[in-house]
């Protein structure tokens, strides 16, 4: 196998990796902003009329504990989002900078 054929199919691989990671970065997304925002304000909602005063800062802190916490993660996971498209468009650059023409060659031609 030679030089460029192995560049291209780690460009390859490392595309759908890409994929897969942006995929379930934005199913995941959505699930961390409603753990964030749902939880903590509807138990202050369904509870505001049973618990003292003091009880609420409690609340308020729970919820910025937990929007911190939140957005932590949601900025790791990008960060590896992001990583693995930069990884794979730098890895589709050196295959194409590698091989003799711009384009992969079509499957009836390189079998």
């Amino acid at each position: 196998m030679s030089e460029a054929a192995a560049l291209q199919q780690r460009a390859a691989a490392l595309e759908v990796e890409a994929e897969a990671v942006t995929r379930r970065y934005n199913r995941t997304t959505w699930i961390r902003f409603t753990i964030t925002f749902f939880p903590v304000p509807l138990v202050v909602v369904i509870m505001r009329l049973r618990v003292e005063s003091w009880v609420y800062y409690i609340y308020g802190a729970a919820i910025v504990a937990l929007a911190v916490s939140m957005y932590m993660l949601d900025g790791a996971a990008r960060d590896r989002c992001t990583a693995a498209i930069k990884a794979a468009e730098d890895a589709r650059r050196l295959s194409d900078a590698a091989s003799p023409t711009s384009s992969p060659p079509s499957p009836a031609v390189a079998g």
